[in-house]
C-alpha cells in the first residue's frame, strides 16, 4: 500500500502500518486514534480485508468529527455494518466503483 496519510476536512489522517505480531498483541485488524489523528493497519491483510478495515476506520473518524456521542458498542457495530455493506456493494458492482472514482475525481 502506497498510501501513508488521507485528507478528512481539515484533518491529516496518518496511516501507520503494522506487522501481524503487533496487530494480534492489540487485538486489532485496525484502529482509528483521534488524538493524534492515526489509523493503524494490519499490513499483512490482504487487498479485501484492508479494503474493509480502511472503510472502517473512516467510519470512526466521522463518528468523532461529526460527534455522534454513541455508546461504544453501537459505534462498533455501525462502523461494522457500514463498513460491511460498502464493502460488498463496490466488490459486486465494479462499474459503480469506476463511476464513482471518475465521479469524484479532481480535475
Amino acid at each position: 500500500m502506497n498510501l501513508d496519510k488521507i485528507t478528512f476536512g481539515s484533518r491529516i489522517i496518518n496511516l501507520n502500518l503494522i506487522d501481524k505480531e503487533q496487530a494480534s498483541k492489540k487485538k486489532i485488524f485496525g484502529e482509528f486514534d483521534c488524538d493524534s489523528n492515526t489509523i493503524t493497519l494490519d499490513k499483512s491483510l490482504d487487498n479485501i480485508q484492508m479494503s474493509n478495515t480502511i472503510i472502517h476506520e473512516i467510519c470512526h473518524l466521522i463518528h468523532d468529527e461529526y460527534k455522534l456521542d454513541l455508546p461504544a458498542k453501537a459505534e462498533e457495530l455501525i462502523c461494522n455494518s457500514i463498513a460491511n455493506g460498502i464493502c460488498h456493494t463496490l466488490y459486486q458492482n465494479q462499474d459503480l466503483l469506476d463511476f464513482l472514482y471518475k465521479s469524484l475525481k479532481k480535475d
